[in-house]
């Protein structure tokens, strides 16, 4: 029984060390100019965020694309997590849904919304952050799922 219980002990720390060096080698690369400044805004998703793009996506059967023809606004010093302000914008044919995701929070996707024909795909919302972290909008379209992120520094988290 001690074997099993090392060997799922272990697999968690092997997760952590890898998720670490694949940050530290996006920054490194960033800061030698190895990838251009402007990729800063479209970094690798984190884990839980990766996983919920993927199985969106799955829906439209393409991988999930970051995309600049999908815009993101959020304030870039957030005081209160409890209401945080979040638009998401696309300039895409055929938007089905739009999402908010956080990779901060306990639940990944923050809010979704279904789009009906010849509604412009435009929404505002608010939504609770539990900590800084990387907000994400993303637009799933007949054609595939598209998504941009940014940064969100909250002072005071608003999920418990």
């Amino acid at each position: 029984m001690n074997r099993d219980r090392s060997a799922s002990e272990s697999t968690l720390p092997d997760a952590r060390r890898r998720a670490f060096t694949r940050s530290a080698l996006w920054l490194g690369f960033g800061g030698w100019g190895l990838i251009p400044i402007a990729s800063a805004d479209t970094s690798p998703p984190a884990e839980p965020i990766a996983a919920a793009l993927a199985t969106m996506a799955q829906m439209s059967g393409n991988r999930p694309t970051a995309s600049s023809r999908v815009r993101l606004t959020l304030p870039r010093l957030i005081e209160n997590g409890a209401v945080v302000p979040v638009s998401v914008t696309a300039e895409l044919p055929d938007v089905r849904e739009i999402y908010v995701l956080a990779d901060m929070n306990p639940a990944p996707i923050a809010a979704q919304f279904r789009i009906g024909p010849g509604v412009a795909p435009r929404i505002s919302v608010r939504i609770k952050l539990a900590d800084s972290g990387r907000v994400y909008g993303a637009v799933r379209t007949q054609n595939g799922l598209y998504w941009t992120s940014d940064v969100a520094n909250v002072t005071v988290g608003g999920c418990s």
